[in-house]
């Protein structure tokens, strides 16, 4: 048994006992970062508060880098596994979203509390537990990164996998051959080990435009804008692997009685496999051009969003390891897909899951709470993962 092994260990037993105590520090910690503003590229707020929390805690060394993301190091005695955990700090509401955190019973309710003030909470609270217990068995990485939530583009995770080799941290530099990610986000019924691929275009059209009497014949961007979207609803998407597309902004024209010059619109395009979201680009740019000719508009577009697929194989120890320790202490994890943190060094070739600690709703609502008391059971079974990792049992 996983568990069993992992409680002969000083750090999980008296992680354990501190963490059964620490529910208010818990829930004060969460509506503090909750209370700071942190739209995606506009982070710096919030980058700032947990840098101040990670340095008032004690952590070894402490590093901002280029995009803003927070690191906190722990040294280890082996440096053959690097544990590095990303969780996002930043949030989908505007920055000026009211972020008063309501406490209701067992409900704490505000925009972003779970996704992702808790989990940036969850990781800072295992902090102060590696604190205890330094050298560690393994170095471990703690980033609270910026840029995850949509057009953030998974900025901060990028730049992080980008420049692993660059940090340092008090004369430690990590090897990539030696990364091992366990990033903090979403409830704990899900191990993501799966990234859903993303491209994210923005298409502009352009015709002669003019007046809607006087000039009626002259090319208009809505029109084509409109042939093009009609024609990308009619593609053909596989259902294995899950592909899909999405239009979901449309701007253009500037009056009733005028023949637009100009208009856009996002496009969302999504799939599991790198390949079939390559072919379906494809077929949207063949739409497209059709679309120009027939109405006698042109086009051009820009990326604004490109997160790559990868995925964790099924029979992975590291994987295997924890289902088999979350059915040992009573949870029944699923096994799934998302667009996460971990798309980027899935990707790459990095043994990586995402995973949350704790049970929510309402995500990217107004409305979003987490139920209070899944707080420290979930923080238990973070430690315990952690400590799986730390102590080889992966």
């Amino acid at each position: 048994m996983i568990s069993e092994a992992l409680m002969k260990e000083d750090l999980v037993r008296q992680g354990l006992e501190y963490l059964e105590t620490c529910l208010e520090e818990y829930v004060d910690l969460i509506t503090e970062i909750t209370r700071v503003p942190a739209p995606s590229n506009q982070e710096e707020l919030r980058t700032r508060l947990v840098k101040d929390k990670m340095e008032s805690m004690g952590f070894p060394v402490v590093r901002v880098d280029e995009v803003g993301n927070v690191l906190g190091f722990f040294p280890g005695e082996d440096g053959s596994r690097v544990i590095v955990s990303m969780a996002h700090i930043d949030t989908v509401f505007p920055m000026d979203t009211d972020l008063s955190v309501k406490r209701d019973g067992n409900i704490l309710a505000a925009p972003g509390v779970s996704d992702n003030s808790a989990s940036v909470a969850c990781m800072l609270l295992l902090g102060k537990v590696f604190l205890s217990h330094l050298p560690l068995p393994h170095p471990v990485v703690l980033v609270a990164n910026v840029g995850e939530e949509g057009l953030g583009d998974l900025r901060g995770a990028r730049y992080f996998c980008d420049h692993v080799e660059e940090y340092d941290f008090g004369g430690f530099r990590m090897n990539p051959d030696n990364l091992v990610f366990l990033n903090i986000d979403g409830d704990m019924r899900q191990i993501t080990s799966q990234g859903v691929g993303s491209r994210r275009l923005r298409i502009e059209f352009k015709g002669k435009g003019g007046h809607s009497w006087a000039d009626f014949g002259n090319s208009s961007a809505i029109h084509g804008l409109g042939t093009a979207i009609a024609g990308i609803a009619k593609i053909q998407v596989p259902e294995d692997p899950k592909t899909t597309y999405n239009v979901g902004v449309v701007q253009g024209g500037h009056s009733v009685n005028s023949i637009a010059q100009t208009a856009s619109m996002l496009l969302d395009m999504r799939s599991v496999c790198q390949e079939a979201l390559s072919r379906l680009e494809n077929k949207v740019m063949v739409v497209l051009d059709k679309a120009a000719r027939a109405t006698g508009t042109q086009y051009e577009f820009q990326v604004v969003g490109d997160r790559p697929a990868g995925k964790l194989p099924d029979n992975s120890p590291y994987l295997k390891g924890l289902m088999a320790l979350g059915k040992e202490l009573g949870h029944e994890l699923n096994v799934g897909a998302a667009s996460t943190d971990s798309n980027i060094p899935l990707s790459r070739g990095w043994p990586a899951v995402t995973m949350g600690f704790k049970l929510s709703g309402d995500a990217h609502k107004t409305s979003e709470f987490l139920y209070i008391d899944s707080l420290i059971p979930g923080i238990k079974l973070a430690l315990m993962c952690f400590a799986g990792l730390l102590y080889d049992k992966f």
